[in-house]
């Protein structure tokens, strides 16, 4: 019993040994491999990035058994990055199987992209007959797959042989599924080939670049910021009511902060990740696609924005559709750099597309506020301006109200002094006077407070007054007012005619002995209406404008009219006095 128990003892004691040595002598087969076969400046050049397998034309079902049992394998020996199967997404490690354009070539690989130190995307051709067996099919599909990832150095002359290897063999009926295969695998994917990778690429020791990459990460953001922010102080931004060339015009200072905004991120990158291209190519990359996307989305929002908001004044509205613009720009975003972006997840033009991404979003949004303060103070402005000018129109009543009300009492006080000088000499034409003077009146108090009476109504209170001065000077004075019907309804101030027919009397037929003549006369020149009172007194003098009446008719027709209405005089063989008012 003892000596059975030693034996076992002893025999399970070599077992673990022989393990432990092979496994260690696995490993540094492996490593030496890798040193020899796969490094170029100590660094194996192979994808560092995910690596998603696409499979297309006629895979067998034997076929795709092998191939997930591959990828398993390979999910559990690749570090710190995903492998993926599948025959509709996007990829970097495409597979063609039995496809009929290629029916003629034989097994390969083909369509390599890559710079020195990193594989971005390949193609597998394999054509595998239905009648080769399943061995021989695993085979084929385990020799080119895992050659495909990685890169082998041009001189081999040091590699040690390893019979059976994938990477020793030149043909894959040679293999024997050597365990060191996976082994030089998972050496050239481990994490510590990862960061030596992250850390070679980088002009700047990597102690300081997480603090130089935050600080340009920042100084992107509000540097953009600060400029929208300066260009929104300096009344850039005005309301161009969706007109081409204005709205191109403050697109392209948005585009401008974009381009700022990308580019300053790209050091970033460029400084932080492993990248396959030069600095001064990244750069104008940068530059030329911010400014052709750009300029491509001021244009796509200018139509959507014009077709959907111009003469619209819904507030919603233009809020929510610049938001919506923004985000197809996203999404417009998004969409052109999906595939490069998912396969080159480490690569300067993923961040860079998110910082584009970021700052659309982020200016959409800002847009839409703007539009809506925008919106607000034009309100509150138009707001102040009807309260103004209600204020002004009150302002305005408040002095034609003035203006008309010293009118009656100078007209009066001259009619009583004229009904008392005829009190004691003619009781008839006193009595007459008087009436005339309270038709006068009642036209002329005007309880409605209107400003503005028609023609008609103007002449029958002018006809009125010049029959009380009549009774006053008798045969003395004689009147005639000539006036198209068609005028009779035309609106004009209230006592606008009057006044000027009693200058006529006061200043002009009372200081001639003969017969004197009172002419009223409405025409249409143009898009005026000219008002002439004619009389056959003394010519004016230099400035006839001074008496009250004239210069209380001028008061008023200005408050009304502005400079479109005013009033002139001629001394001529016809005198008259003229008012002119837009129709």
């Amino acid at each position: 019993m003892l000596r059975s128990f030693l034996l076992l003892f002893a025999l399970s004691s070599f077992l673990l040994s022989f393990g432990e040595n092979d496994s260690s002598d696995l490993d540094l087969l492996a490593k030496k491999q890798v040193k020899t076969r796969f490094q170029s400046d100590d660094l194996p050049k192979r994808y560092y990035a995910n690596i998603l397998i696409r499979l297309e034309g006629y895979p067998s079902k034997d076929d795709s058994l092998i191939f997930n049992e591959l990828v398993t394998k390979l999910k559990s020996v690749v570090d710190e990055w995903t492998v993926s199967l599948g025959t509709t997404m996007s990829s970097n490690l495409v597979v063609a199987i039995n496809v009929p354009e290629r029916k003629g070539e034989m097994n390969k690989i083909t369509g390599s992209q890559f710079d020195r130190r990193e594989i971005f995307k390949r193609t597998v051709i394999l054509n595998l007959p239905k009648e080769m067996q399943l061995i021989e099919r695993k085979k084929v599909i385990y020799y080119y797959i895992l050659r495909s990832l990685v890169v082998f150095k041009d001189d081999e002359s040091n590699a040690e042989q390893v019979p059976g290897s994938v990477f020793t063999e030149s043909r894959p009926e040679q293999i024997t599924f050597h365990p060191v295969d996976f082994k030089i695998i998972e050496k050239i994917y481990s994490k510590e080939v990862e960061d030596q990778f992250n850390n070679r690429n980088s002009p700047i020791n990597f102690k300081w670049k997480t603090e130089i990459s935050s600080f340009l990460i920042y100084l992107s953001f509000f540097l953009s910021l600060f400029l929208l922010i300066f260009f929104v102080g300096k009344g850039k931004f005005k309301n161009h009511r969706y007109q081409f060339f204005p709205f191109v015009k403050q697109g392209m200072l948005v585009v401008l902060a974009f381009i700022i905004n990308n580019f300053i991120y790209v050091i970033f990158a460029y400084i932080y990740l492993p990248r396959s291209e030069s600095l001064p190519v990244v750069f104008s990359l940068t530059i030329f696609g911010s400014f052709i996307f750009g300029s491509a989305s001021i244009l796509i929002i200018f139509i959507i924005e014009r077709a959907l908001l111009k003469g619209k004044d819904n507030t919603i509205l233009k809020v929510l559709i610049p938001i919506l613009t923004a985000l197809l720009m996203v999404v417009i975003l998004f969409l052109i750099r999906l595939e490069s972006a998912f396969i080159m997840q480490k690569n300067y033009l993923f961040l860079v597309s998110s910082s584009a991404t970021s700052f659309t979003l982020i200016a959409g949004i800002g847009r839409a506020f703007y539009i809506y303060m925008a919106i607000q103070s034009e309100n509150i402005i138009r707001k102040k301006d009807l309260e103004l000018a209600q204020m002004n129109e009150l302002q305005k009543q408040a002095e034609l109200q003035s203006l008309r009300a010293k009118i009656n009492p100078h007209f009066l006080y001259n009619a009583l002094n004229s009904i008392a000088s005829l009190a004691t000499s003619d009781a008839q034409k006193t009595e007459q006077m008087a009436l005339a003077l309270s038709d006068f009146f009642k036209y002329a108090i005007n309880r409605d407070q209107k400003q503005l009476n028609t023609i008609s109504e103007e002449l029958n209170a002018t006809r009125t007054y010049l029959e009380i001065e009549k009774v006053r000077f008798g045969d003395r004075l004689n009147f005639e007012i000539d006036c198209p019907s068609e005028f009779l309804e035309i609106q004009i101030p209230q006592l606008l005619i009057q006044p000027l027919v009693e200058n006529a009397i006061k200043h002009g037929l009372s200081k001639i002995t003969e017969k004197g003549i009172v002419k009223i006369s409405l025409q249409k020149q143009g898009n005026y209406l000219q008002i002439r009172v004619y009389d056959n007194g003394p010519s004016f003098p230099e400035e006839p404008l001074t008496g009250f009446g004239i210069r209380n008719t001028q008061e008023r027709i200005t408050l009304l009219y502005g400079e479109k209405a005013s009033i002139n005089w001629v001394n001529d063989k016809a005198k008259y006095i003229e008012i002119r008012l837009p129709l």
